[in-house]
């Protein structure tokens, strides 16, 4: 062997050595490829629609955290704890709307009636489509308005042989039960849970009575008061429907619930252009709705104005490029 390869073997042997004796380093961790504003969007919706959920739960309306959990499910098909958290929901709503009709079933054969009907629309208010439920509420407003119509009859008989002056205020008196008796049937449908099936009705009945001061301020104040609930629990656009429901309800100027409508109008404008703002980056067309809506809510908000021409003129000019291109 010459003294040139001699030499070249000893210098790998050293490096070997030291390559031997040297400690191994772990590899550097994979780069985590940064959220798109896409999937941004989709992790704090969902962030935001799981703490909603929690909250209902909480609170106990098992129903409203249902419908969050569904959305989150929605949104994270693969997440298998939403999907647990969903199904536990909905078995402790099954078992809810079992105990109370047992409940009312049980209150109707003892004949308390009230306890029946208060235990049946907590059904309906966990299960709004309740088959059994309705029929039972049905049949309790049929028992309630025959009594109401028996204890008519035997008034009108007694002042049949009473004198003419003491006949009209005992058939106002009862004119003005079976008024107050309806008006208590549709608030309790609304307050239920059936919103648009109370609101139909609440509606109905001032139509049919727009004179009646007394009773339209009390629907339109619950229907205020169903819309600082949802409002309260984050339902901005239902919360401001319900505001405007009352305002007509009522038929009289009432400024503070027309400024808190303005003012929530305002919020939920605000909400899409943000929304906007995000989409922008990746979705113009989707941009350009989620302005639109907004101006819907607000037609003054100056900044949804601007970025909905702007974009209306970028989606133009690229559409024209493309025709160029073809």
């Amino acid at each position: 062997m010459t003294r040139a390869r001699r030499g070249l073997l000893s210098c790998c042997i050293v490096l070997l050595a030291a390559c031997a004796e040297a400690p191994l380093r772990p590899a550097p961790p994979p780069e985590v490829a940064p959220l798109s504003s896409v999937e941004a969007a989709i992790a704090a919706a969902v962030a935001a629609h799981r703490q909603q959920a929690e909250k209902y739960t909480s609170n106990g309306d098992p129903a409203a955290a249902a419908r969050e959990w569904q959305v989150v499910a929605l949104l994270a098909p693969d997440d298998a704890q939403v999907r647990a958290k969903l199904i536990a929901t909905r078995a402790a709503i099954a078992q809810a709307v079992h105990d109370q009709l047992q409940a009312g079933n049980a209150a109707l054969r003892s004949g308390d009636a009230d306890r029946a009907g208060v235990a049946m629309l907590k059904v309906l208010s966990l299960d709004p489509g309740n088959a059994e439920a309705m029929k039972a509420l049905r049949d309790i407003d049929r028992q309630k308005f025959s009594r109401i119509q028996n204890t008519r009859a035997a008034r009108v008989a007694q002042s049949a042989s009473a004198p003419a002056a003491r006949t009209t205020p005992g058939s106002a008196a009862n004119g003005d039960v079976s008024e107050s008796y309806d008006i208590d049937q549709r608030i309790e449908m609304f307050k239920a849970g059936d919103v648009e099936g109370g609101l139909k009705e609440l509606h109905a009945f001032v139509d049919a009575n727009p004179n009646n001061q007394d009773a339209r301020q009390r629907i339109a104040a619950t229907v205020y008061d169903r819309g600082r609930e949802a409002e309260n629990k984050g339902a901005r656009e239902q919360a401001l429907m319900l505001y405007e429901q009352a305002v007509a309800l009522r038929g009289k100027p009432a400024p503070e619930w027309t400024a808190q409508a303005q003012k929530l109008r305002r919020t939920i404008s605000g909400e899409y252009y943000d929304k906007g703002m995000q989409a922008y980056r990746t979705d113009t067309g989707a941009a350009i709705k989620l302005w639109e809506t907004s101006l819907r809510y607000d037609p003054q908000n100056p900044k949804a104005t601007a970025k909905l021409q702007e974009a209306r003129l970028a989606q133009d000019k690229l559409k024209r490029i493309e025709q160029q291109s073809k």
